[in-house]
């Protein structure tokens, strides 16, 4: 798995020991139902047009990891306004690419030593955490 950061081409390569367990949770259609005053029912629906959200979590505390020197291109990524990233999955069974933003409300980036001391070298491995939401072309 790789990100991409889209304004300079930039890449950071990413461990496949990510789960994304918001993947079938999002609600692409939007609903709403009432009743009108001589008892029928009245739905209202559309479709999102974005905005669906991609949690990437280690697996386990085995999985997930990225050393020190790509977390830090990451968080720094992960504050610049205005930017859009490319999301790829490079596995067999899974190529698909996701245009991205770093989801802030949700909290978009968590770390965590895997040693659970502070990081002698920029090669120690940190667990995280990523959120992004997906955006469409024109977002």
């Amino acid at each position: 798995m790789k990100l991409i950061r889209l304004s300079t081409l930039e890449t950071v390569q990413l461990e496949d020991g990510f789960l994304w367990p918001d993947e079938f949770s999002w609600k692409a259609i939007e609903q709403n139902q009432a009743y009108a005053m001589d008892g029928s029912l009245i739905i209202q629906e559309g479709k999102k047009k974005s905005g669906r959200p991609i949690t990437l979590q280690p697996a386990d505390t085995g999985m997930g990891w990225i050393k020190l020197r790509q977390l830090r291109t990451v968080r720094a990524w992960s504050v610049l306004q205005d930017e859009n990233f490319e999301l790829q999955f490079e596995q067999p069974h899974d190529n698909r690419k996701f245009t991205v933003k770093f989801n802030h409300q949700d909290g978009a980036l968590e770390a965590d030593p895997v040693k659970g001391i502070p990081a002698v070298s920029l090669d120690d491995y940190y667990n995280v955490t990523l959120r992004f939401t997906e955006l469409n072309d024109g977002d």
